[in-house]
């Protein structure tokens, strides 16, 4: 059983400095633990989950900017019981880990000296965190070495695409995934660059067809629209099920894919 928790659901400057949505990334159960993109409020959503940093096996951040990375380090020194045992893998975008014109590095030789590991995630390229395989893949992105991520688990491929614009080379990487998580961060109509915005989310929809997408990732404009209603739309536009996630929302791969909502 493959279980993922949205720790955050918010994405882009205004849901990230207001909190609109939580911003804490998305945790991934299958064998290993896996924190991506770790932003603001990564910690405390760790904490309502009952969560233990502690037992999470590596911190993957996709690209530079700080809805993405910044509780990162915050979750490396859980990772390693305090800094107290050298453990875990730290996988990051080139910016995160070297910089890159005008973003990064973003974590600190302290921080990288309490982990066992630093890959560099580049497209094209891979690693395996206890056995379970990860594929990188390009974006479309004011961060030019931005990733996404496409993780072999047990109950099949689920892809997390990081911030980009609709392009026929990322929709391509994702073909063959069940699941298919989105950043939708702006609603029909209101496109800006470096994004996806509803229609833009249909048409990459359309053209992986995975089992089930799911969106995150809401800018504070798109919120306001109603994610639900962004969700309805691309549902009927492909004939996918398409869920707009919540913070705190968890989802079960078996043989069926099963949505827990949060209450709490």
């Amino acid at each position: 059983m493959t279980k993922l928790v949205f720790l955050g659901t918010g994405g882009g400057r205004f849901s990230t400095i207001y909190q609109i949505r939580a911003t804490g990334g998305l945790y991934l159960m299958d064998g290993a633990n896996m924190h991506i993109d770790p932003g603001p409020s990564a910690a405390y959503q760790m904490h309502r989950m009952k969560l233990d940093p502690a037992k999470t096996d590596a911190v993957l951040v996709s690209h530079c900017h700080p809805d993405h990375y910044t509780d990162a380090e915050v979750m490396i020194e859980g990772m390693s019981r305090g800094g107290l045992k050298r453990r875990g893998a730290l996988i990051a975008s080139r910016s995160v880990l070297e910089g890159s014109q005008r973003h990064g590095p973003v974590i600190s030789n302290y921080h990288r000296s309490l982990v066992e590991r630093i890959q560099m995630a580049e497209p094209g390229g891979s690693t395996a965190i206890d056995g379970v395989k990860v594929r990188f893949s390009g974006t479309k992105h004011s961060d030019p070495t931005g990733v996404s991520f496409s993780i072999e688990t047990s109950a099949g491929v689920v892809s997390y695409v990081s911030d980009t614009e609709l392009e026929e080379s990322v929709c391509r990487e994702h073909e063959g995934s069940r699941v298919l998580i989105l950043p939708l961060t702006r609603p029909w109509g209101a496109r800006i660059p470096n994004h996806l915005c509803t229609e833009d989310a249909l048409e990459f929809v359309r053209q992986v067809r995975p089992e089930m997408t799911i969106l995150t990732h809401f800018g504070a404009k798109l919120i306001h629209a109603g994610p639900e209603r962004q969700a309805s739309m691309i549902e009927r536009g492909t004939g996918v099920r398409t869920v707009a996630a919540q913070d705190l929302m968890g989802v079960h791969l078996g043989k069926a894919i099963r949505i827990h909502r949060f209450e709490g």
